[in-house]
């Protein structure tokens, strides 16, 4: 069998970390208010800062140090790679996530023994451990330990704060980018650690991130703020290239695939 090609996913696995942000978001609340959260990532020894915002529909990450944001619909199924410098934005649909991961799970199934064990795709068990708590912010917050295979997720969690995106979709994002963060690896184990997550109370103010092909990240929450935030900050601009990254990535996967894909409601505006 040939290498796996896996096209478009090249760009996410560079920004593994900020995905997996809402990996630790569990529990959604129909009833919370928008939250907006400050924070600081550390990625490879490089300090970042980001913003983190949510409504009932979006989630966006935005990044002014590398003009790169993230937006994230959870009534299309659709996430945008928004890149500034560029001015393009890369639309991936979960649809053809869920795909692709299907197909790289079932091709590396003909990987020697060895390969599948390094990787973690040989279906390794998954340990949760309760690690206390801890204060951030002046608020108290549960620490967790969820380790499966060679990936471990520590996340400390305030229980009185839940995101505001519906329930469904959000079950949804969070398997499907668990397992488009780690292309190389079974789908499985993945899926396993995304159903722990799922339930951890509360929002995730500080997290420490391993994973074997992205690295280490730790990412820590500055400044919490709940209230309304206005639509126009889950607008795409209206002036750049639009990319179907999904098309492109099952293309190199050699998969056709006759579906509609879900059009976009997202409002255009002249800029960020």
């Amino acid at each position: 069998m040939g290498p796996i090609s896996v096209g478009s996913l090249t760009r996410y696995m560079r920004t593994v970390p900020l995905v997996m942000v809402a990996l630790l978001l569990p529990a959604i609340s129909l009833l919370a208010s928008d939250i907006t959260l400050n924070q600081t990532s550390i990625d490879h020894g490089q300090e970042r800062e980001q913003i983190q915002l949510w409504s009932s529909r979006f989630m966006r990450i935005n990044q002014p140090g590398n003009q790169v944001d993230f937006l994230f619909d959870f009534t299309q199924g659709v996430s945008y790679h928004i890149d500034h410098d560029k001015k393009l934005i890369q639309k991936m649909n979960w649809d053809d996530l869920e795909i692709a991961a299907k197909v790289l799970g079932e091709r590396l199934k003909n990987l020697p023994p060895l390969i599948q064990k390094a990787l973690g795709a040989n279906d390794p068990p998954v340990s949760v451990v309760d690690q206390g708590s801890e204060i951030i912010l002046d608020r108290e917050c549960h620490k967790w330990k969820i380790v499966v295979g060679p990936a471990t997720i520590e996340t400390s969690n305030d229980p009185s704060v839940t995101p505001p995106v519906p329930a469904i979709p959000y079950q949804r994002f969070l398997r499907l980018h668990t397992v488009i963060g780690q292309p190389q690896t079974n789908a499985g184990p993945l899926l396993k650690a995304g159903e722990e997550l799922a339930r951890v109370q509360g929002l995730a103010l500080k997290y420490r991130i391993v994973l074997p092909i992205a690295g280490q990240t730790t990412t820590i929450t500055t400044h919490i703020e709940e209230g309304p935030i206005p639509p126009s900050a889950f607008e795409l601009p209206s002036d750049y290239q639009m990319e179907d990254s999904g098309k492109k990535m099952l293309e190199n996967l050699g998969v056709y695939v006759s579906h509609s894909v879900p059009v976009s409601q997202v409002q255009p505006c002249s800029g960020i």
